[in-house]
């Protein structure tokens, strides 16, 4: 005998409190990843004031470093939050790689400004160079940039200035790391010492180059969604 077929329909489902199954959303939830790049760029910023403070005030390494450190582990605990509720949901308000991307490129800043504190204190330098702190002040700069882009990305208006100070502060970066890097080989008769300050100067440098590779996304987004 012939039968209806069974209509069949979406349904969401909620978890329970005690349900491990992910919960996959079908309904966009615009804000959340918004909020959190937010809040991912201010714990950036936070890791660039902290080695900047370290760097202009340089005594208790030890604990600045483990201060640096903790701002890290959280910057790792946001990157996770994102890809799991990328992970969850089914619509999202940005393409998921550029979603990936800005994650990443975000947590990239916290993670090389700890590496450059921890690189300090495994080198078991003295006294800071004078370039390695206008360095620093850089990152910090470029950090609170990126800091009020990520604001500013849901409404998706009036970015172009932050990436393109962003911009600016790499090529600023770019010209201290050279300055640093020439007199550093002119003046600094130790080569032990060369060894260690090329490596934290270069690595101040990938920071900041991170930081423009975070405006590239945004531009990148903001060109997909004119």
């Amino acid at each position: 005998m012939w039968t209806a077929p069974v209509a069949r329909s979406f349904c969401v489902y909620e978890e329970k409190e005690d349900d491990h199954v992910p919960r996959l959303s079908l309904i966009p939830r615009k804000n959340i990843f918004f909020t959190q790049f937010s809040q991912h760029a201010k714990n950036a910023l936070e890791s660039a004031e902290a080695l900047d403070k370290l760097f202009s005030d340089f005594t208790d390494v030890e604990k600045k470093v483990r201060d640096i450190h903790a701002i890290e582990h959280y910057g790792d605990k946001l990157t996770h939050e994102i890809m799991r509720e990328l992970n969850e949901t089914f619509v999202t308000p940005l393409d998921r790689e550029d979603i990936v991307g800005l994650a990443s490129k975000i947590d990239d800043v916290t993670d090389v400004a700890y590496d450059v504190a921890e690189l300090v204190h495994l080198y078991k330098v003295k006294t800071v160079r004078p370039a390695a702190m206008r360095q620093t002040r850089t990152l910090v700069s470029a950090a609170s940039e990126m800091v009020t882009m990520m604001d500013g990305l849901q409404a998706l208006k009036d970015l172009e200035p932050h990436w393109i100070k962003l911009h600016t502060f790499e090529n600023e970066g770019d010209q201290i790391f050279r300055e640093a890097v020439g007199e550093l080989f002119e003046k600094e008769h130790d080569a032990i010492e060369i060894i260690k300050w090329k490596d934290i100067h270069s690595l101040i440098e990938v920071a900041l180059d991170r930081c423009e590779d975070v405006a590239n996304i945004v531009e990148t987004i903001k060109i997909k969604h004119s």
